[in-house]
């Protein structure tokens, strides 16, 4: 017997490991990437009685570990879908961790700050204004990072002195970047890959004037890169400069 096409049935397949109480990089990557593409989730360990600091220093050597929890899933890559751990490290070492982690896994993997390093040298532009959602001393360690990258940080804009992006709404992300004034070669960063990002940088797309991104805009970017594949209608919608480089 002859039958259609399946729908359903994934072209790829992408890994996902987020911290434990992550509620935004799941449903933004899944319309972010192509609807064929099937989006499998694994969880960061829990630890309890720890601070935002101590996971992050924790995070990196915990990573081998839980990609492990895939067993013999057919993955084609793998997204890291947290940044806090990456701006503790040059760099350097960071691609280094991702490299490590990508040989020890055998496939790809793609931490997300390396994704959003990648994201501005596809862009070409050589300035960054960076929206923060952190408490002082992780946007600290991000301004150190993308600064380390090359990259002129024209400015930061901190939404407050403590950890905010998990409880953060789209309209109160659309009422931060509607009081930026980005220079017209910069690039806006929304970091932070637990913060609603996609429908405030689609609701300010034509009034912001340059071009935005977010960390999970920038891992579903590297993951289409990776694939060889065209990136989902969020991407079109929210920041068209770079889908159309996927």
């Amino acid at each position: 017997m002859t039958w259609p096409e399946p729908r359903f049935l994934p072209t790829h397949r992408i890994g996902l490991l987020t911290p434990s109480a992550n509620p935004a990089v799941e449903p933004e990557l899944r319309d972010l990437l192509p609807p064929r593409v099937a989006l499998h989730a694994t969880r960061l360990p829990v630890m309890p009685g720890t601070t935002l600091e101590q996971r992050n220093a924790a995070y990196p050597a915990a990573m081998a570990g839980q990609l492990r929890d895939f067993g013999d899933l057919a993955l084609d890559a793998v997204i890291i879908g947290i940044t806090g751990p990456s701006y503790a490290l040059p760099p350097a070492e960071d691609a280094a961790l991702q490299n490590r982690l990508g040989a020890e896994a055998g496939r790809p993997v793609i931490l997300a700050a390396r994704a959003i390093a990648q994201a501005l040298v596809v862009l070409g532009r050589p300035k960054l204004l960076l929206f923060s959602p952190y408490p002082g001393w992780l946007t600290e360690r991000a301004e150190r990072y993308w600064r380390a990258t090359g990259v002129e940080l024209v400015a930061s804009f901190k939404v407050s002195d403590t950890f905010r992006a998990y409880e953060m709404s789209p309209q109160e992300v659309a009422d931060g970047l509607a009081r930026l004034v980005p220079p017209a070669d910069c690039t806006v960063l929304l970091s932070g890959t637990g913060m609603p990002t996609l429908d405030a940088m689609a609701w300010m797309r034509g009034r912001i004037g340059v071009p935005m991104i977010s960390s999970n805009l920038a891992c579903a970017f590297a993951a289409c890169r990776a694939l060889g594949g065209a990136p989902g209608a969020a991407m079109m919608e929210c920041c068209p400069e770079l889908a159309g480089q996927s």
